[in-house]
């Protein structure tokens, strides 16, 4: 089946290739869980994940505590317009959108950083984000997680974090204005900050759930939910608590883990630090003068035995 598959992939692949890369030569590689095909620009770029993909697909099924058989297939496309074409009929992808995972079909398409004119994306953390889809999707067949659940899971396992993502999560809890749960299970805010401080929320519970409330909870949470399909009722019979109090004790956890940011970003704290640096710069050049001083009287008490003919 998946020889057939790769096959066909590479019949299309030759008809929406523009027409000066019609000397490109497709490849195709397997690991035990991965089939990855690709053109010869992007034969590094597979190499690494080759390297990589194993190990973070072990990490993804030991959160979601669900392995499933068959091959991923990751496709990597070589042009923006490949990659548009690639996808099934009636999917519309933003040009911004560096991979994209079909759970049901255990299929992966990424671009090529080669096809990105600014910046180049991380082809790893663009894959251990959409795989984290392809293994959620698999864990819940049949289901569709609250929105919160899927990306909080795929940027966790992504480890897409940054200083700008906690200035936005830190903001949010200052001025109180963190979005509850329950207004991030099927979409998220169309404004650009609401929207940012939406996937730090998602990052955020994941992974307080998985890190404080426990991986195990987590798992007995992936179970009932796929089950059942009732987010609020899964989290409380695999956890214990109700949304409500796992909000509360989250927003504690997040207290927690952001308190330090202001103080280190506030001015009075950099000019304490400054202080400090130079405080210990002077006693440190003090310490070496004064050090420097007795090697200085040694090396004459020396110099003036030896003129004495004291040997």
């Amino acid at each position: 089946m998946y020889r057939f598959l790769l096959t066909a992939l590479i019949l299309l692949w030759g008809g929406i290739l523009p027409s000066n890369a019609g000397a490109e030569t497709f490849l195709s590689r397997q690991t035990e869980h991965f089939i990855l095909t690709f053109t010869t620009q992007d034969e590094k770029i597979a190499a690494r994940l080759i390297h990589e993909i194993e190990k973070i697909r072990q990490a993804i099924i030991r959160d979601t505590g669900h392995d499933f058989p068959g091959k991923t297939i990751v496709l990597i496309a070589p042009t923006i317009e490949s990659f548009q074409k690639l996808q099934p009929a009636g999917a519309r992808i933003p040009l911004w959108a560096a991979g994209v995972a079909y759970p049901e079909q255990n299929l992966m398409i990424l671009r090529s950083p080669f096809s990105v004119k600014t910046g180049h994306p991380d082809v790893v953390e663009t894959f251990a984000h959409e795989f984290s889809h392809i293994a959620l999707g698999q864990t819940l067949p049949g289901q569709t997680g609250p929105l919160w659940l899927a990306e909080g899971l795929a940027m966790y396992q992504a480890r897409e974090w940054d200083l700008s993502r906690t200035a936005v999560l830190v903001r949010g809890v200052l001025t109180g204005r963190l979005i509850p749960l329950r207004q991030l299970t099927t979409a998220f805010p169309s404004e650009n900050e609401r929207a940012q401080l939406a996937y730090a929320e998602s990052f955020m519970f994941i992974s307080f759930l998985i890190n404080r409330i426990g991986r195990d909870a987590f798992h007995r949470f992936l179970l009932d939910y796929s089950r059942h399909g009732d987010t609020e009722g899964a989290l409380r019979r695999a956890t214990g608590l109700s949304l409500a109090a796992l909000e509360a004790n989250w927003l504690l956890y997040l207290k927690m883990r952001i308190s330090w940011f202001p103080i280190v970003t506030s001015a009075t704290t950099l000019w304490f630090v400054a202080t400090v640096i130079f405080i210990a710069g002077y006693i440190r050049k003090r310490k070496q003068g004064l050090t420097t001083l007795r090697r200085w009287e040694e090396e004459e008490n020396t110099s003036a035995g030896i003129n004495k003919g004291e040997v």
